[in-house]
């Protein structure tokens, strides 16, 4: 399927309301949300957490109604957005995603998240019948919050990096199914250039694939040149730009959802162990469907569901290479700049000098 490049709008940088969060837990332990880690185009911190009155008044100007009334406020835990989960008075729950806190330091490619979300999820729903939430309200200038915000539905269900350790393998298997039916929707669609989707919907993107992750590359080793982090410059640009024409091969733009299929962002039913949604669509790109969450290391089950497992050899095996190593140099410069969200550095490092040392050979 085939989507035309939209425009999407680029905001004024806003700060968030001063306010104190304090709350009781809201959800059952069959509620889940989208807490993925996500930013955004227009401002890259918060003041402050919204306070409960603030919370209520976007609420009520959301949906035109002053006497919707929030009963609970409850702060997600989030890799990188600060996430609220609110319960109204008609036992509907609403996510609720603001930037990241002011000391929180992005990433070139995380300052367009909270758009790209956005922009995605109303792709998906327009395009797909994948379970995501549904976007109620995008605010690039927060309004009553002061800070742009997005505001979805709550899917029901538990992250499967909760339940992993009790499912059997029958279960799992058939989770995986799920998830490879799930990554061949979402690679299915495609658009006119590569690149970041805010760039592509605002018709900036790549005309080639090697082109646009070039780019990506480049951006991800100068973030780790402005910390200082010691990775083998060299070694990637040469080892990669070696292999790049591999690349030339990606003629047409796919949909790739970098963090799909992480146990973070799968929600599953408790009583059923069935896939009820998938969340975390920040980080989304238009490029090679290789690329894409779940391929690296899929299992059997998995490429059931896709539909094909690509034979690592030639340039299907050059490319995923290329991709482990930017995927392990990303997760290595994310830990010098958050270093207490939970990345395994050295299990990273390893991935790196695996992947360099197999391109090294071909």
């Amino acid at each position: 399927m085939h989507l035309p490049p939209l425009d999407v709008a680029v905001y004024p940088v806003a700060t968030m309301s001063r306010g104190s969060y304090s709350s009781r837990p809201i959800r059952p332990s069959s509620i889940a949300s989208s807490t993925s880690s996500s930013s955004s185009a227009s401002s890259r911190s918060c003041t402050a957490s919204p306070d409960f009155p603030s919370i209520q008044k976007v609420i009520r100007s959301v949906f035109r109604s002053s006497s919707i009334k929030v009963l609970q406020a409850e702060r997600l835990q989030g890799q990188l957005h600060q996430v609220y989960l609110s319960k109204l008075a008609d036992g509907s729950l609403l996510v609720l995603k603001c930037p990241p806190a002011y000391n929180v330091r992005l990433l070139r490619h995380e300052k367009y998240f909270l758009e790209t979300e956005r922009t995605t999820l109303e792709t998906l729903h327009e395009y797909t019948q994948l379970p995501v939430p549904q976007v109620i309200k995008f605010d690039g200038q927060g309004g009553a919050l002061g800070s742009p915000y997005l505001m979805m539905s709550c899917i029901p269900g538990r992250k499967l990096s909760e339940m992993a350790a009790s499912l059997t393998t029958s279960e799992r298997s058939n989770i995986d199914r799920t998830l490879g039916s799930h990554v061949k929707a979402l690679t299915a669609l495609s658009a006119t250039q590569f690149g970041m989707t805010h760039r592509v919907f605002a018709k900036k993107g790549c005309n080639t694939w090697r082109e646009a992750f070039l780019s990506l590359l480049e951006a991800i080793l100068r973030d780790a040149e402005d910390m200082l982090v010691t990775v083998p410059y060299d070694s990637i640009r040469y080892y990669i730009g070696k292999s790049s024409h591999f690349l030339d091969e990606v003629t047409q733009p796919r949909l790739v959802a970098m963090d799909a299929c992480d146990p973070q962002d799968v929600l599953i039913n408790e009583q059923t162990k069935q896939v009820t949604g998938l969340v975390g669509f920040s980080n989304v790109i238009w490029g090679d469907p290789l690329m894409s969450g779940g391929i690296a290391d899929g299992s059997d089950a998995f490429f059931e569901g896709l539909g094909e497992c690509p034979a690592r050899v030639g340039s299907v095996k050059a490319r995923i290479l290329m991709y482990t190593a930017y995927r392990a140099t990303v997760r290595i410069v994310a830990h010098h700049y958050r270093p207490h969200q939970g990345i395994d550095e050295l299990d990273a490092r390893r991935a790196l000098s695996y992947a360099l040392n197999d391109l090294a050979q071909m």
